[in-house]
């Protein structure tokens, strides 16, 4: 009855259906500001604010971002909300290789599924690192006429991660819809990976058709995440070459700090087309003296061009830097053959050195010279190769070396005596990629060995009492095996300065993992492995590996952790062995055992020593430096074993490998008196007495260890290398020379520093003797080396924009042979206790 009367009652009425809800919500940026554009600093992330209604409930945001920038958000939300205010923040990690221009297109939706209007803000992203393409084709200003060509440039850069694509576009025409050019389309080139930092658009041009008017070009890139940008606008005017009499309009591009070879780009622009360009370099002022005058002849068809022309100066590097002004210069193609100079000129340094990018791009992390081949082998771990650099051509080998192994680090040269002499080809390669050291051929650019790396288990031995019985108990930590950086020490047969052929050995630091057990997780250990093909089936007997315990060592029967020390290696060699028994009773303080996560080794010209320094993110107050001497004894093997029973009913066995050649825990210095402060790079000389550490400061160390002196240098430029035939000690007496009996122009170091310069310090008195200026901020590993070819000893440095060669001056020491009195400082030099 119930339901008939509502029927009735519904009859009675106009029939009605449930309405769906039709209206769309709203959706509006509100923060920051639409115009300007607002810029922000890549380190604060990407920060806006929006604002979204509905007349029921609004359900969820949309976010598109594209060009420097890409990605897409979906916020959704809970409850019935009729009106949402969000502030949104894209974390500075997402944003990594990020930059330029982002676009960020909004909508709103509700729970009926409607879908607002967009809107659209533009925020510019302020990243040195970002993706930045420039349009050097034609230039702001260019005229053109019918039937002549316009020349058409692009580069763009991308440090993190290199450039995909770039290429050109036709953006806008004047009147609208005239057809002004010959070509509507883009023209374009693209890679497949690995992609450069730089890649620029190979010479083109369009034809112009039109007789008035304008048309704007405008160059775009597109990154390895298929992030995108646009260069600045350039329009150009289309004009009559009737009775032209002007001359043409002539600019001059060039950096304020220019290499001898560096380039000059002459652009000219004029309706009767250019015929001549050219460009004059003056010697400190206009009316100097001139240096070169270079002038090219051209067709006339194109009414803008941009030329380049090499500066080809033949000023010595020893003479540099010498001030010079340019000026460009053009004639046109009509009957008046009208010529002209650059309004404006441009004022250059010209140092020292000259630059060539890497063949691939990507990052260098060590370097080493060959000079019997007159090559430098650079390690380029994130493109898991080795690139080489010919001297005597003065460029890269393009292929490089491919077999270099998983992630190439460190490397080192393969000793042949201890009178600086080393193999003409084989070239040692850390893989912290892997757990294993490459043998090259550097001569067929292939892969002899690879040495696979132990596994060391670093233990603790303790003796614990439960219930009254006593038991000991073995703490295992297991640490990372990958190798990061490496030297080469040998030791000599008997009575002569050969290198015998079972004692070469590699030196190498480890890159730790967050895995490693606590507290070695994030830590590095030091290790030396005896460099040797086992063949295959591997002889299992020619091997040896040795953790570095000496270093950190308290001594016997001294309060501390007992360590025990196993060296594994798995199949298919099969090799288990207990290398420091705890029947030795040597004790540490496992706590501080481990190193920074960036530890430097480097060897010295003569492979008889090795100086180590603790770098990266320290956990201890101050960062630890360690010196090892193949000179010492190394006492390791089956005769060395011990056996004990530390706890009746559990007895204990094992080797007692030691190398006296590794500083005593005693004699690790903490010269750094500042704590926090890291270090970020290491030298030692020809003979292993001098040896310096970047952090803060150069600090002076003697083969002891012990702190002789600092020179101040910014921190952030961390290369540094001392003379090639530097033999000196920082102390000592000075008869007849102070440190040594050899010239003291070789007793010398030279430092990257943030001005963008190479300083040359004395390292007996400690104070700045030349100051070396080169053109780009030294980035990355420095490296002295002796050229025997032609006795020269050349700088090899990472630079922003690739290697940097320079060619080091004779630079006599100012120095007089006494040392100045000296003061000394209260604390300077106490051992670590």
């Amino acid at each position: 009855m119930l339901a008939a009367a509502v029927w009735a009652c519904e009859t009675s009425k106009t029939p009605t259906t449930i309405q769906r809800d039709t209206t769309a919500p709203t959706f509006r940026f509100t923060a920051p500001p639409k115009f300007p554009v607002d810029t922000q600093p890549i380190g604060g992330g990407l920060q806006f604010s929006y604002t979204a209604t509905d007349n029921l409930t609004v359900d969820s945001v949309l976010l598109t971002f594209s060009g420097g920038f890409v990605a897409t958000i979906d916020t959704g939300f809970a409850g019935t909300a009729t009106s949402l205010t969000g502030s949104a923040r894209v974390d500075s990690t997402r944003l990594s290789g990020s930059g330029g221009n982002v676009t960020i297109i909004g909508r709103s939706k509700d729970g009926a599924g409607n879908v607002s209007k967009p809107d659209t803000i533009t925020i510019f992203l302020l990243n040195l690192q970002a993706l930045s393409v420039t349009l050097t084709a034609p230039t702001p200003g260019t005229v053109a006429s019918t039937g002549k060509f316009i020349p058409i440039g692009a580069t763009a850069i991308q440090n993190s991660g290199g450039v995909r694509r770039v290429g050109w576009l036709l953006t806008a025409v004047s009147p609208t819809g005239a057809n002004q050019v010959a070509s509507q389309g883009d023209s374009s080139v693209v890679l497949v990976a690995p992609f450069p930092k730089t890649l620029s658009l190979p010479p083109d041009s369009l034809q112009v058709i039109g007789a008035t008017g304008t048309f704007t070009l405008e160059a775009f890139a597109v990154d390895s995440a298929n992030r995108r940008a646009l260069s600045a606008p350039v329009t150009v005017t289309i004009l009559s070459p009737l009775n032209d009499t002007t001359p043409p309009i002539v600019g001059v591009q060039m950096g304020t700090r220019v290499e001898k070879t560096d380039p000059v780009i002459v652009s000219a622009t004029d309706p009767s087309g250019i015929a001549d360009v050219g460009v004059i370099i003056f010697r400190d002022t206009l009316n100097g003296t001139v240096l070169d005058t270079t002038r090219v002849s051209l067709s006339g068809r194109k009414t803008g061009v941009s030329d380049t022309f090499p500066l080809g100066l033949t000023i010595p590097d020893d003479s540099l830097p010498v001030r010079i002004v340019v000026q460009g210069f053009a004639c046109d193609s009509s009957s008046r053959h009208n010529c002209g100079t650059s309004g404006a000129v441009d004022t250059a340094l010209v140092v020292a050195g000259r630059t060539s990018p890497l063949p691939l791009g990507g990052t260098i992390a060590d370097a080493i010279y060959n000079t019997n081949r007159r090559e430098l082998y650079l390690t380029n771990p994130t493109l898991g190769r080795v690139d080489v650099y010919n001297l005597a051509t003065g460029s890269f080998v393009p292929s490089g070396i491919l077999t270099g192994g998983p992630q190439p680090w460190g490397i080192a040269l393969w000793p042949k005596d201890t009178l600086g002499g080393y193999d003409n080809n084989k070239v040692v390669v850390a893989n912290s990629g892997g757990t294993e050291l490459s043998v090259l051929d550097a001569s067929s650019r292939l892969l002899l060995w690879r040495q696979d790396l132990p596994n060391f288990l670093i233990e603790k031995y303790s003796v614990i009492n439960t219930g009254g019985v006593y038991r000991p108990q073995i703490t295992v930590y297991d640490v990372s095996d990958r190798p990061q950086y490496v030297a080469t020490v040998c030791r000599v047969t008997t009575g002569t300065s050969t290198c015998h052929a079972d004692s070469i050995f590699a030196i190498y630091s480890t890159t730790p993992t967050v895995s490693s057990s606590s507290p070695f997780n994030g830590r590095a250990t030091l290790r030396m492995e005896r460099l040797v093909n086992p063949g295959s089936p591997p002889d299992t007997s020619k091997l040896f590996g040795h953790l570095f315990w000496e270093v950190w060592s308290s001594g016997q029967n001294v309060a501390g952790d007992t360590l025990r020390v196993e060296l594994v290696r798995g199949l298919p060699y099969n090799q288990y062995q207990i290398v420091l028994t705890a029947c030795a009773f040597r004790t540490v303080n496992i706590a501080s055992f481990g190193l920074g996560d960036q530890t430097f080794v480097r060897n010295s010209g003569d492979f008889t020593h090795a100086f180590i320094g603790e770098g990266g993110h320290i956990t201890t107050q101050f960062a630890r430096v360690f010196n090892y001497s193949a000179k010492q004894p190394l006492i390791a093997g089956d005769g060395t074993n011990l056996s004990c029973e530390p706890v009746s009913g559990y007895p204990e066995s094992g080797r007692f490998d030691r190398d006296f050649g590794a500083s005593p825990g005693a004699l690790v210095s903490d010269f750094i008196s500042n704590t926090g402060i890291h270090v970020l790079s290491v030298a030692t000389n020809f003979n292993g007495i001098t040896n310096l550490v970047r952090a803060d400061s150069i600090y002076y160390l003697d083969e002891g260890l012990r702190l002789k002196g600092t020179s101040a240098v910014g921190s952030s430029t961390p290369g540094m290398d001392m003379n090639y035939k530097h033999n000196f000690a920082p102390s000592g007496s000075c008869n007849p020379t102070c440190g040594g009996t050899a010239n003291t122009a070789n007793r010398m170091v030279f430092a990257a520093s943030p001005d963008t310069s190479i300083l040359a310090f004395d390292t007996y008195f400690f104070n700045q003797q030349k100051a070396i200026q080169i053109r780009d901020p030294i980035v990355g590993p420095l490296r002295v080396a002796l050229d025997t070819a032609t006795n020269t000893q050349y700088v090899f440095a990472i630079t922003s924009r690739g290697l940097a060669v320079v060619t080091l001056p004779s630079i006599p020491n100012i120095n007089p042979q006494a040392p100045p009195f000296r003061t000394r400082v209260s604390g300077a030099g106490r051992r670590r206790r």
